[in-house]
C-alpha cells in the first residue's frame, strides 16, 4: 500500500472550508460571514461552495451579493455549480469540493451553522502535521464531529472524504475506531430547526436520511457501509504506523481487549449515541453492561 502525497505540495492555505448549499442564499451568507468575521487571517483560508445548477435563488444571491462582497474583502473563494445530486448524495458535493482543495485541513460546513469562536482558524492550524479528526463543539454536545475537520491526506489515503451521505457519522465512527478524534476549543451554533426552532424551510424538510433501514446497502448501518468503515479504519491505522503516529486501540478492540467505542462514550455525557462493537467487520449493538 502506498500513499501519493505529491499533490500535498500544492497546499496554499491552512484550511479549506467546504460548503454545499441549496435554496439558502441569505442563510449561507450569514454562515460564511460568521467564519470570515471571526477568522484571524483570511489569507490562510479558502472557501469552496457548491450550488445546484437549478437553484436560481441561491445562484442569483451569490452572484449579486455574496461574490461582490468576497471580492471587495479579498476572500479566497470558489463557487461551483453542479447538476443536482440530491440530499442522499450530500457527501458527493463535499468530495468534489475537497478533491482539488488547497488547504492542509478540509473543514465540512453547513449553511445553517454559525461560528462563535474568534481566531478559529488559528486554533485549527496549530494541529497541522497531525493526522486527526478535529471535533469542534456545537450546542448539543454530540460526540460526533458534526462539522468534521480532516487533513488533506485523508482524501489521498482513502480516495474520498466520505463515502456516505451522513459524513459526520461516517467520519466520526472511523475516527473513534482509530482513536484519532481530537476535541478542539472551537465552538459553533448549529441553527437547525429541530435544535433551535429556526430555519424550518424547504431545505430542512427535504432531507431523506440513509439511516434506519440496514437492509438497504446504502444505509449507514448496512453491512456494506459498516465494512467500508472497517476497511477505511485499517487503512488509516497503516498510515498512522507508517508516520509514527500509531496506537493499538483498533487492534485491542478487535481482540475484545478494549471497548471499541470507549473514546466515543467518553465524549458523550448526554447519551446521544448507542454503543457498538465491531466483530470481523460487522457492527452489532452492545448492551451497556458489556
Amino acid at each position: 500500500m502506498e500513499l501519493d502525497v505529491t499533490a500535498l505540495a500544492g497546499t496554499r492555505f491552512d484550511i479549506s472550508v467546504l460548503l454545499p448549499t441549496r435554496g439558502r442564499g441569505k442563510l449561507a451568507e450569514r454562515s460564511l460571514l460568521s467564519l470570515i468575521d471571526r477568522a484571524k487571517d483570511n489569507s490562510r483560508v479558502e472557501y469552496r461552495i457548491a450550488l445546484d445548477s437549478d437553484d436560481k435563488e441561491a445562484k442569483d444571491y451569490f452572484e449579486k451579493t455574496i461574490i461582490p462582497a468576497f471580492k471587495e474583502r479579498d476572500i479566497n473563494f470558489l463557487v461551483i455549480t453542479t447538476l443536482p445530486l440530491g440530499y442522499t448524495k450530500l457527501n458527493e458535493y463535499v468530495n468534489h469540493l475537497g478533491k482539488y482543495a488547497l488547504g492542509r485541513w478540509l473543514m465540512f460546513w453547513n449553511d445553517d451553522a454559525v461560528m462563535e469562536t474568534d481566531h478559529w482558524d488559528e486554533i485549527i492550524a496549530t494541529h497541522t502535521d497531525k493526522f486527526r479528526v478535529l471535533r469542534m463543539r456545537e450546542q448539543s454536545d454530540h460526540p460526533y464531529a458534526i462539522f468534521p475537520i480532516v487533513p488533506k491526506e485523508w482524501y489521498y489515503l482513502l480516495g474520498t472524504l466520505s463515502n456516505h451521505q451522513m459524513s459526520d457519522a461516517q467520519i466520526s465512527q472511523i475516527g473513534y475506531m482509530c482513536n484519532i478524534v481530537e476535541n478542539i476549543d472551537v465552538h459553533c451554533k448549529h441553527d437547525r430547526f429541530d435544535l433551535t426552532g429556526n430555519n424550518n424551510d424547504e431545505t430542512y424538510n427535504n432531507r431523506p436520511q440513509l439511516e434506519g433501514n440496514p437492509d438497504n446497502p446504502n444505509d449507514l448501518n448496512s453491512q456494506q457501509t459498516i465494512q467500508s468503515r472497517y476497511d477505511q479504519a485499517l487503512r488509516i491505522m497503516w498510515y498512522l504506523d507508517k508516520t509514527g503516529q500509531g496506537n493499538d486501540h483498533l487492534q485491542q478492540a478487535l481482540q475484545k481487549k478494549e471497548h471499541m467505542w470507549k473514546y466515543l462514550k467518553a465524549n458523550d455525557p448526554n447519551g446521544h449515541t448507542k454503543s457498538f462493537q465491531v466483530e470481523q467487520g460487522k457492527q452489532v449493538d452492545v448492551k451497556e453492561d458489556e
